[in-house]
């Protein structure tokens, strides 16, 4: 079986080398997207040349991004949208929780869920599930059409601001996302590496509070991305999501961790400005 070694350029100086094993590889009509297995790692899926996740370590980013806004929320969600996600690492975290009623998941390239699906199905969810609905969909033009104040939480599972997920960065999707949520409704969404992509995180918090009173940033340790990665999350009424309001555990998350991912590294805060 061929084995090679494959370099995922982190900056132009700067890279991460995994000596892998050729799962699958298709240019999609948004990305390319590959498939490669790792004695350490895993199988593991990369877009346009970026580690999304591993098998090994994509439990911590997957609890991070649905734990952390359902222990924050005062009230247990009803309703959840998810955007991005297509390899279901979300969608079976949010299936732990039996009081949700209705997730809905947008995915925008159908081309990542059928190659999650065949190589990757273990981390993924159920997707016989009755509560959930699966569209390969824009979730920015959804959101911009959707009914006001339909969603408990929604969770934004993109990739960094490059290729389709542009449109998931922009002060217009923040304000759609403010309408779109119940009055005491939630958000979260992945702001990138600030060690090797700085401008991603005050770019989405800033453009987030042109919409929101209050954002957020939080972090987790992704051991794969080489750094820590950061997340910007918001209620429509302000409302901080610090202290868990409920007592859940995970692989990775605890209410302790929970605690500690709201305290941000002071060098964060050199690049972040009107930081409150």
């Amino acid at each position: 079986m061929t084995r090679y070694w494959w370099f995922e350029k982190i900056t132009p100086h700067y890279s991460h080398g995994y000596h892998v094993i050729p799962i699958y590889e298709k240019r999609t009509p948004y990305q390319h997207l590959l498939i490669l297995k790792n004695p350490v790692w895993g199988r593991f899926l990369v877009l346009d040349g970026i580690t999304q996740f591993t098998e090994k370590d994509e439990f911590i980013y997957h609890e991070t991004i649905v734990f952390t806004p359902l222990a924050a929320l005062e009230e247990s969600p009803r309703k959840v949208l998810v955007i991005g996600g297509g390899d279901g690492g979300v969608i079976r975290e949010l299936q732990k929780f039996s009081e949700i009623e209705k997730i809905l998941q947008l995915e925008i390239d159908s081309e990542v869920f059928k190659a999650c699906q065949k190589y990757l199905r273990e981390i993924s969810g159920n997707y016989e599930d009755e509560r959930v609905e699966f569209r390969i969909a824009d979730g920015a033009k959804f959101i911009s059409e959707a009914q006001e104040e339909s969603f408990d939480l929604v969770i934004v599972d993109c990739t960094d601001p490059i290729g389709p997920a542009i449109a998931l960065y922009t002060e217009e999707f923040y304000k759609s996302l403010f309408r779109i949520l119940k009055p005491r409704g939630r958000f979260i969404q992945q702001a990138s590496i600030p060690r090797f992509y700085p401008e991603t995180l005050p770019m989405a918090y800033q453009r987030a509070r042109k919409a929101f009173p209050q954002v957020e940033i939080l972090r987790a340790p992704v051991p794969c991305y080489g750094d820590e990665i950061a997340f910007i999350t918001a209620s429509k009424e302000g409302e901080s999501a610090s202290q868990p309001k409920r007592q859940l555990r995970g692989r990775f998350y605890n209410p302790a961790i929970h605690q500690a991912s709201f305290a941000i590294p002071s060098w964060w805060k050199e690049f972040l400005t009107d930081l409150s």
